[in-house]
């Protein structure tokens, strides 16, 4: 059952992968301006992103449940000194399934927070470029320098806002960044772990069967 949970974890994971890279791709304004509009307006899109709630609702469960599962691990392999090595072993491999657990639902509620900024961000330049360009030429003819003045005020304000939305967004991929590394890291410290035991069995195995013939 944790594992097929798991696996839907990973499933969403990979959906909001793609979802991010298809708000990030270059494309022309207008698909793009669709794409938002659809996305905010659809009733699909809406029931879809009321179902991702309900499963970052779950998501946040299994983070909860999978960080007391490696703290419980890790006072564990603290308190008891064991000599054993397939225990020892086993305990190991415990240990790496609760990091596992840990990085995978931690990096998909990450990367949903960070896809929801980004969605808000690409849907609060598109609809400033779409303002802009509709409202331009009568501006232009109509408008004195005082008003001028004014909307040059209000274009800063946004263009600032928008640079410092950037700036949390390059700080949250930096972070994506150094959970992937982490996660890498464990996926070769398993694999080691798992040549260990292997290796650790066939010792045992070895053992034993010597001990059958003497």
């Amino acid at each position: 059952m944790a594992t097929l949970q798991y696996t839907g974890v990973f499933a969403l994971l990979i959906a909001e992968i793609f979802v991010f890279v298809l708000l990030i791709l270059p494309m022309p304004t207008r698909w793009k301006r669709a794409m938002i509009t659809w996305s905010s307006r659809s009733v699909v899109a809406q029931r879809v992103l009321y179902g991702v709630r309900i499963a970052f609702g779950f998501i946040l469960l299994l983070f909860c449940d999978a960080v007391m599962r490696l703290r419980k691990v890790e006072q564990e392999k603290h308190k008891s000194r064991l000599v054993d090595e397939h225990a020892l072993c086993q305990m190991k491999v415990q240990q790496f399934y609760a990091q596992r657990n840990t990085y995978l639902t931690g990096i998909t509620m990450f990367l949903g927070l960070i896809l929801i900024s980004t969605h808000s961000l690409i849907a609060q330049l598109v609809a400033g470029d779409g303002t802009a360009s509709s409202s331009t030429t009568p501006r232009l003819t109509t408008s004195g320098p005082g008003s001028s003045k004014a909307e040059n005020e209000r274009l800063k304000g946004q263009l600032a806002d928008a640079r410092k939305e950037l700036d949390e967004l390059k700080k949250k991929d930096r972070d994506m960044e150094t959970l992937k590394k982490q996660a890498d890291s464990s996926h070769k410290e398993y694999m080691r772990l798992a040549d260990e035991c292997e290796g650790l069995r066939k010792k045992i195995s070895a053992a034993s069967e010597s001990k059958k013939d003497a």
